[in-house]
């Protein structure tokens, strides 16, 4: 049985002020590609205060 902490099913998105949506940042991944993708562009900060997250793609369909 594969480990489901593989399963590329997670992307990073991002709150836009301007026309109050959310744009997708990255591919699908798995979440620790998510929260390496979040350091390297240091938006920690951004993720603490809510304006970029980590979801599936199920979950952004529903938000979209």
């Amino acid at each position: 049985m594969k480990n489901p902490a593989w399963k590329k099913e997670h992307i990073v998105i991002m709150h836009s002020e301007y026309d109050d949506t959310w744009q997708v940042k990255t591919v699908p991944c798995t979440f620790l590609q998510a929260i390496r993708f979040i350091r390297s562009k240091h938006w920690l900060a951004g993720l603490n205060a809510g304006h970029v997250r980590i979801v599936t793609v199920d979950q952004f369909k529903g938000i979209a």
